[in-house]
């Protein structure tokens, strides 16, 4: 190969055996910034269920105040006993970046998937429809 092709030879034929060492590299833009945890044992008891969902909110919240984000959009996870998943989003009608409005929205969203009889195994946390605060146009 280098006979043929000089020093790319060398570097398509270690390609070709799946070495490549340049670095990962992330180019494309943020879309969402999102938390999950799977429970330790699956639960019932929706103080903790809410109570996790809280600190995967701030966690949320934490990400996109040090990247300097707006969001529009919350959603949750919800996967029941049984591996059974659920996600639901809601569009608010205002671009935000309030811890409030995180947790309030994902409190709602969360409410109808709090079955007696159903127990859950992971819960998950997401904003969505981001825009940087430097692209926030203001008003004048």
């Amino acid at each position: 190969m280098t006979e043929k092709f000089g020093v790319l030879g060398t570097q398509l034929y270690l390609y070709a055996q799946g070495q490549d060492c340049s670095e990962v590299g992330f180019e494309g833009e943020v879309k969402s910034i999102g938390r999950n945890i799977t429970f330790e044992k699956d639960t019932s008891d929706w103080d903790l269920v809410f109570k996790v969902l809280d600190k995967l909110c701030e966690d949320v919240h934490k990400e996109l105040d040090e990247k300097r984000f707006l969001f529009k959009t919350v959603t949750v996870t919800v996967r029941y006993e049984n591996f059974e998943t659920h996600t639901h989003g809601r569009t608010l009608p205002f671009l935000t970046s309030r811890l409030e409005d995180i947790k309030k929205t994902a409190h709602e969203l969360l409410q109808p998937y709090l079955r007696p009889e159903r127990k859950i195994r992971l819960i998950g946390a997401r904003v969505s429809s981001l825009v940087s605060f430097e692209k926030q146009t203001k008003l004048a």
